[in-house]
């Protein structure tokens, strides 16, 4: 197959160019697409850095499997790679083939979805052009976002768009606006080499490319407010929801949801439908995992997966261990990891306010309590909380939110 090369192509543009482009289209770390390709992170590394401005056939095939590339361009891209055509043939022949751009990018909705009635509808019905959906780690922001999406994708014909930001991944940094907007102008069927350098550029780009449509966009774990602003939309007609552990305050036109924790009745019926049976001793069992969706989901995954074993003895477990967080945990997903990135997230003295609220007796304290326990004054207790709860994080997972002092 062989692609004419147009006099707009950037003859420039070398293999490590195109492989970055490529990975960022794609919504992919260098990590991620190393490990989905079987090679190593240095490897990818080099090749994005000119270090090594060849591949192998074996290596470019991986990359291109990794990329999901189409074979048609898998070709080209193995050519580019080992030095036999142009980078910018590929950019070409993407290019050609942007009318295969997804529109409908939203993840699976899940069926095991329960409660949060109040929440969608509060979604559904808004007149906001934004909304913010916040509440503190494994509290179900994202499902809910999902199914939201779903149900008003029919008044978005334009186009649902789903944009993780990764702000709290481990080992990973929160996306770039400039990436973000890079993925999805290619996403929506931008050629990548007409994407520009450059946040502002990116930006103005996105915005006219959504000027006059109807799309709908969901911001997934926003880090903060300057990470998504730049990929909001400029005209009335699309509505953007963002998910976020903290309070997006300085988005001043948005709507704000607030997640908390499941009704025990709520908590109840979703652990069994996650574990596919009646559960006795499940009230019990959601108490433990203090209605929070994410324990539950992980209990819930162990009652499926060892049906021997009953609601009441996991229960009993987690009566008895020292370590409650640890032990919620399913493969690779643990409470305990979710809430130590929002930890993590605290300046120290919020860390150490957070620590000794853990000593106050009961659901609730105010100012007063807050300035006892921390050995600190009225004005600063109170200024500590009111930062406490402005990035809802793991102290909700002990508490309800903590009313104004």
């Amino acid at each position: 197959m062989v692609v004419m090369i147009e006099p707009a192509a950037d003859l420039t543009v070398s293999f490590a160019v195109l492989l970055r482009r490529l990975r960022i289209g794609a919504r992919l770390t260098q990590a991620e697409l190393a490990e989905a390709a079987s090679l190593s992170p240095r490897s990818v590394s080099d090749l994005e850095r000119g270090i090594n401005r060849t591949a192998r056939k074996d290596t470019a095939l991986l990359l291109a499997g990794a990329l999901n590339l189409s074979e048609p361009v898998t070709d080209l891209f193995v050519a580019a790679a080992r030095g036999r055509i142009l980078a910018a043939e590929v950019l070409v022949a993407l290019r050609d083939r942007s009318a295969a751009a997804a529109t409908r990018t939203l993840p699976r909705d899940v069926s095991s979805f329960t409660g949060r009635e109040r929440e969608l509808a509060e979604l559904a019905g808004g007149r906001a052009a934004i909304h913010i959906i916040d509440g503190m780690a494994g509290v179900g922001k994202t499902t809910l976002a999902v199914r939201a999406a779903h149900r008003l994708a029919p008044d978005f014909p334009d186009g649902q768009f789903f944009l993780p930001l990764h702000g709290h991944i481990p080992g990973q940094r929160a996306v770039d606006p400039a990436d973000a907007l890079a993925s999805l102008l290619m996403t929506a069927g931008v050629a990548a080499q007409q994407i520009p350098p450059g946040l502002q550029a990116r930006a103005a780009l996105w915005r006219d490319y959504i000027a006059g449509k109807k799309i709908l966009l969901v911001l997934d774990d926003a880090i903060g407010h300057e990470q998504v602003r730049p990929l909001l939309p400029g005209t009335a007609g699309s509505l953007v929801l963002i998910t976020s552990r903290r309070r997006l305050a300085a988005l001043e036109d948005a709507a704000v949801t607030s997640v908390d924790v499941m009704f025990p009745d709520e908590a109840k019926a979703l652990l069994e439908r996650l574990s596919g049976r009646a559960a006795s001793g499940a009230a019990d069992l959601v108490r433990l995992c203090g209605y929070l969706p994410l324990a539950i989901g992980m209990v819930g995954s162990q009652l499926r997966h060892h049906p021997a074993r009953t609601a009441g003895d996991l229960a009993a477990d987690l009566a008895a261990t020292s370590n409650r967080l640890a032990a919620m945990r399913a493969e690779n997903l643990s409470v305990a990891a979710a809430f130590d990135l929002s930890y993590a997230g605290l300046g120290p003295a919020q860390q150490r306010l957070f620590r000794r609220l853990g000593l106050a007796p009961g659901p609730d304290i105010d100012g007063y309590g807050a300035s006892a326990l921390d050995d600190t004054s009225l004005d600063d207790a109170r200024r500590g909380l009111d930062e406490l709860v402005r990035p809802p994080s793991a102290d909700r997972a002990c508490a309800r939110p903590v009313p104004a002092a």
